[in-house]
């Protein structure tokens, strides 16, 4: 049976041309699904980034990191990129000209991660182009549009820093698989050498920004940086292009590190964000790649790989020496004391048994999307090892390790996915070229049953959420905890200080002018821990401990069930039984019940 060829959409202007209508029809299916953003702010880093957004359209300092209305008096210093922050809030001031400012604002948060959709698309075909050819890009045009599942964190109103990071080791590995059509164009003379460069400065620039405003890809993007420097040890007429990556990456990251860090902070090691150590170790290597192809790429393969090897122990001993306990990861700071309470359960951060134990639904989802991706990239590796293409082999070593990170923990099937189309898309065209020479009838079919996302959703759907999840509540309309009029009550008294569960506290800053004891940040362990102390005690013990906080307010969500023993505080006001040093201020139909701290008995 013959089936018409499917479309080819290899050269530049069709690729880009098929980003830019595949982003928009996208976005237009995401903008009417979330179309209602005053509903939620979306999740607890969505909420605490329009604080910080809105503390620099209020008049806070560009380097006035420390948040003080968490964990009163002492507050936190916020390892957040203050980069997204000045974007976004910069963004809010231009449409404020035309707009009232709580309508750019919302703009603001439903455009912005939207926008960042068509280069992530465009990044990912480019992959697919280099990686399999117009087949692939066809194929993963299929399953950028019918999968809807890729724009978890591009949906209106997710502010946080994840889609940026996402863009950001996209982009860069798309221009580092670019190296072998940029030495094609080489060939062409003096302007076409010119040419070749390019593609190494963005991924310098996209490595440099990326790291700037989050850390969580760095190992991907440190992937790419190794790639870089395994072409100059196999092939010295690299070295130009290794030099101009180099030189990028290294301006770029000290550049915005200088930026968005206070200069009294300038000196400071630390494991979770861009610090002096990290930025240390990119000088290091940067100028050492810079030094070795100027030195070393004349010199026997033996001499640069020794050369280049040396730089790359240089730059991991510089970094771990400034800081050693960062060879633990970026949470190595983190108070041991908040594993049980609270680290430990964090969703994001399980690894693929305990997700599947905790959440089935959740759990086999991310593992067969990570079995998918691993299956494209096995695929693909075989390919890479016949041809001895450098390219493929990075694809497979990218989407590998990101299959790794998201078994280690959670949060990184995102890049499970966005790594893993371009993989499984040349793998499928292969496919599809070989039994039924790139019909478009069943190459669109085979896009969207085999696509990882169709497979995980199709399997997933028949497992429901564990009862008493944040997801089987949200389906039952239970939880609206963290509705925006949930806290209407709560922000009409004076402002003080509230002591509740720990996902409530970015909320009550964003809501309200109250101060939050605690939130969901790993650098403000005396707020987390004093609050579950108080919360855990019995109500005659915690009423001590309340007092010495100097809470005003206590909150709870009935829909939540407390994590804390029996008899505690948290389980008594979830019943509604508040104790006499309690004064309940909100009905039992409303969704967050407040407390107020009544004045101590006079002796």
């Amino acid at each position: 049976m013959q089936f018409s060829p499917a479309p080819k959409l290899g050269s530049t202007p069709r690729l880009a041309m098929t980003a830019l209508v595949t982003a928009l029809l996208v976005a237009a299916a995401l903008g009417a699904a979330y179309h209602d953003l005053g509903r939620t702010l979306g999740d607890t880093d969505d909420a605490m980034r329009l604080v910080l957004v809105r503390g620099l359209l209020h008049g806070a300092g560009w380097y006035d990191q420390l948040v003080t209305r968490l964990q009163p008096p002492a507050g936190i210093y916020m390892h957040w990129s203050r980069l997204l922050d000045g974007i976004l809030a910069g963004s809010a001031w231009l449409l404020a000209h035309v707009m009232s400012p709580a309508t750019a604002e919302t703009t603001v948060r439903f455009a912005w991660p939207l926008l960042l959709i068509g280069p992530a698309m465009g990044a990912s075909l480019v992959m697919s182009r280099r990686l399999g050819g117009e087949s692939a890009v066809f194929i993963g045009t299929v399953m950028l549009l019918a999968n809807m599942e890729l724009y978890s964190q591009f949906r209106p109103g997710r502010i946080d820093h994840h889609n940026v990071q996402i863009l950001m080791a996209m982009v860069a590995a798309a221009c580092a698989l670019s190296q072998d059509r940029a030495l094609s164009q080489d060939r062409d003379g003096p302007e076409g050498s010119r040419r070749g460069i390019w593609p190494a400065i963005g991924a310098g620039l996209a490595t440099g920004f990326g790291l700037a405003i989050g850390i969580e890809a760095l190992v991907f993007l440190a992937l790419v940086g190794a790639s870089f420097a395994l072409r100059l040890i196999l092939d010295p007429g690299q070295a130009r292009r290794t030099r101009a990556y180099a030189l990028a990456l290294t301006g770029s990251a000290t550049g915005l590190f200088l930026i968005q860090t206070p200069p009294w902070r300038w000196s400071l090691s630390v494991c979770d964000a861009l610090g002096i150590n990290l930025i240390a170790a990119i000088a290091v290597g940067g100028l050492g790649l810079v030094a070795s192809a100027a030195w070393a790429a004349a010199r026997p393969l033996p001499v640069r790989a020794a050369a280049v090897g040396g730089v790359g122990v240089a730059a991991l001993a510089v970094y771990l020496a400034l800081d050693p306990a960062c060879v633990h990861g970026p949470f190595a700071s983190v108070d041991p004391r908040l594993n049980s309470i609270w680290f430990g359960s964090i969703q994001e951060l399980m690894p693929w048994p305990r997700l599947l134990a905790t959440d089935p639904r959740d759990g086999l989802r991310a593992i067969i999307i990570g079995l998918a991706a691993l299956i494209g990239a096995l695929w693909l590796a075989v390919r890479a090892v016949r041809q001895r293409d450098l390219d493929k082999g990075l694809a497979v070593v990218l989407t590998l390790a990101a299959v790794a990170e998201s078994a280690l923990a959670y949060r990184a099937e995102d890049y499970a996915i966005w790594f893993g189309v371009p993989v499984i898309a040349a793998a499928l065209a292969d496919l599809c070229r070989r039994l039924w020479r790139d019909g478009m009838v069943p190459t669109v079919a085979t896009a969207l049953v085999l696509s990882p996302c169709t497979l995980a959703t199709a399997a997933s759907l028949a497992l429901p959420h564990p009862a008493g999840s944040p997801q089987a509540s949200a389906t039952a309309g239970a939880d609206h905890c963290l509705d925006t009029a949930a806290y209407g009550p709560l922000a009409a008294l004076p402002p003080g200080l509230v002591l509740g569960e720990i996902d409530l506290g970015s909320f009550v800053l964003a809501h309200t002018p109250h101060s939050a004891m605690s939130a969901p940040y790993h650098r403000m362990s005396f707020g987390i821990w004093t609050a579950h102390q108080a919360l855990a005690a019995p109500p005659a013990v915690a009423e001590g401990q309340v007092r010495r906080l100097k809470a005003t307010f206590v909150v709870v969500c009935p829909a939540h069930v407390p994590a804390d023993p029996p008899g505690s505080l948290s389980h008594a006001l979830a019943r509604g039984t508040a104790p006499a040093w309690l004064e309940p201020l909100s009905p039992r139909t409303a969704s967050l019940w407040i407390y107020r701290v009544r004045p101590p008995p006079q002796p």
